[in-house]
């Protein structure tokens, strides 16, 4: 009885160590952990930083002086060396644990969509990315949107 106790203990310890979708990087200086199903898929050092992961997400770290929060899409997008993926739906400010956020929400030609996500440091900024069909995006973009509690930036 004794084993078979241990043997389970054991079996929920790696379980918790091996099933965990936490993702951390010293090269975009970030700790996260993504909606399950959407595993990390590669890591790029950069400049700037990169991480893809499944189902259309992406985490960039840019080192260098960050815009403004209310810089605006196209100011924030172009210090990531990046355009606006469409037409810009909606812009808005808030906060989450890890600090003050502009929030972005595109809409593309063809039926997708895009949620953008700029969180400003002191040395850059983290912009997070997630794509997806119309058809998809509410409630993939809802589980991207709840993650977001579990990213810290160092």
């Amino acid at each position: 009885m004794r084993l078979a106790s241990l043997t389970w203990c054991l079996l929920l310890v790696w379980c918790g160590f091996g099933c965990s979708r936490s993702f951390s990087s010293q090269d975009l200086g970030v700790q996260y952990e993504p909606p399950s199903g959407m595993d990390l898929r590669s890591v790029e050092a950069g400049p700037p930083a990169l991480a893809r992961f499944d189902g259309g997400l992406e985490l960039r770290s840019v080192r260098g002086a960050a815009p403004a929060l209310d810089a605006g899409p196209e100011a924030v997008l172009t210090a990531a060396g990046l355009k606006a993926p469409g037409k810009l739906l909606q812009d808005t400010e808030g906060t989450l644990p890890v600090g003050p956020v502009a929030r972005y929400e595109f809409s593309q030609t063809g039926g997708a969509r895009t949620l953008v996500y700029f969180v400003p440091r002191k040395d850059g900024f983290v912009l997070v990315t997630f794509s997806a069909p119309e058809r998809d995006y509410g409630t993939l973009s809802a589980r991207v949107e709840r993650s977001l509690s579990t990213l810290r930036a160092w």
